[in-house]
């Protein structure tokens, strides 16, 4: 038997494994993504039949990092890399932009509005 941090409820209330989402995989053959990748629905790119990965299309509509897709999905943080990395490589969602962490004056920006909350 599983415990509830390795297993996802689906749609008819059983349960399945994160490994079987995958198929098993850890990786994605279209490469590694970070947690704190920014991604989109690219322009053109149609919602997929899977109900996890249009759940993540659906999200993707606005920007969202791939922890983010993973909290809001319900899903474990490794699976939501995957699936995510599929997406990309598929060309339906795009990986956007993101800020070097050296550019000092982004730094003390975030820096000052954490202090001010």
């Amino acid at each position: 038997m599983g415990n509830e941090d390795d297993t996802e409820v689906l749609e008819d209330g059983s349960f399945t494994r994160p490994y079987f989402l995958t198929q098993g995989r850890t990786r994605s053959d279209a490469g590694e993504l970070a947690v704190e990748a920014m991604v989109a629905v690219s322009a053109g790119s149609t919602m997929p039949a899977d109900h996890d990965l249009a759940a993540i299309y659906s999200l993707c509509k606005t920007p969202n990092s791939i922890a983010e897709i993973s909290a809001k999905c319900s899903m474990p943080l490794g699976v939501a890399r995957v699936l995510v990395a599929d997406l990309w490589g598929a060309g339906t969602l795009e990986v956007l932009e993101t800020t070097r962490s050296d550019d000092i004056a982004i730094v003390r920006r975030l820096l000052d509005g954490i202090r001010n909350r």
